[in-house]
């Protein structure tokens, strides 16, 4: 089983030209800070090193490095786009065709549902339910095709949750610091589970390569869901403390205000 070669043209033409347009749009004349601009390409960069070139490849066969993409992308890269204030940019862009599309598209009800900070969190664990705990999950591992249409899942499903709970574009719906802090909280619980439950079970959740025995595939699934488990608690606590620390920014400057 390999993958196809057009998967590294697709995510590789997808990942410059979004970051050739985002250096186009000038984000420092949009009010986005060179920190925020710092993210949006790490970003982009370790996307490119997960989704193009030998780790994609080495992915398919390998289900640690499979959960290196899932970590990755899903709860590293997605809020790091969205720490870019990508939304912010395009609704302020120099292309006015650009602008009256996305202004468009957030003004219908049904886009800006998905923008609610519960339904992200619905499905971002529906997400991490179905590509580890379902047939999906098999399939991944069988089918190349599959594998990359997960990872798109996992850059959707991130961007989508993360939108509402972090700062710096514009929101569809007020979500109060403390939702916010709690909701990442929260998340914290399924995903450490979902790694724990890889490393300590001694069952084969997914299809391996015929040419890896059982004992090495569960060895390779352990080694996925250590990884899950202790990347995942790492990074969620970068997230919650921003979250936090923006909350305690916000009360103090409404303590300001009233004195």
């Amino acid at each position: 089983m390999s993958l196809s070669p057009f998967w590294d043209l697709f995510f590789g033409a997808a990942l410059i030209t979004k970051a050739i347009w985002y250096f186009y749009e000038r984000p420092t004349n949009h009010g986005v800070s060179k920190l925020r601009q710092l993210s949006f390409y790490l970003g982009m960069f370790l996307a490119f090193i997960l989704l193009v070139g030998p780790i994609a490849h080495l992915a398919i066969t390998k289900f640690w490095l499979h959960m290196v993409q899932h970590v990755g992308l899903m709860m590293l890269i997605s809020p790091l786009i969205v720490l870019g204030s990508p939304i912010k940019v395009l609704v302020n862009s120099r292309d006015l065709r650009v602008k009256k599309i996305i202004v468009g598209i957030g003004r219908n009800i049904l886009v800006r549902q998905l923008f609610r900070p519960e339904v992200g969190f619905l499905i971002f664990l529906t997400i991490l339910i179905l590509t580890h705990f379902s047939p999906l999950a098999d399939a991944g591992m069988i089918n190349p095709n599959i594998h990359e249409f997960e990872l798109i899942l996992f850059l959707v499903g991130g961007f989508i949750y993360y939108y509402p709970v972090m700062s710096g574009n514009p929101q569809p719906f007020t979500v109060p610091y403390a939702a916010r802090v709690l909701s990442l909280f929260a998340m914290m619980l399924p995903e450490t589970m979902t790694g724990f439950f890889l490393y300590s079970g001694n069952k084969l959740l997914h299809d391996v390569p015929m040419k890896m025995s059982d004992m090495n595939g569960i060895a390779d699934q352990h080694r996925g869901g250590a990884i899950m488990w202790a990347m995942g608690m790492l990074i969620d606590a970068i997230w919650i403390s921003m979250a936090a620390y923006e909350w305690i920014a916000n009360e103090k400057r409404i303590a300001d205000a009233n004195d």
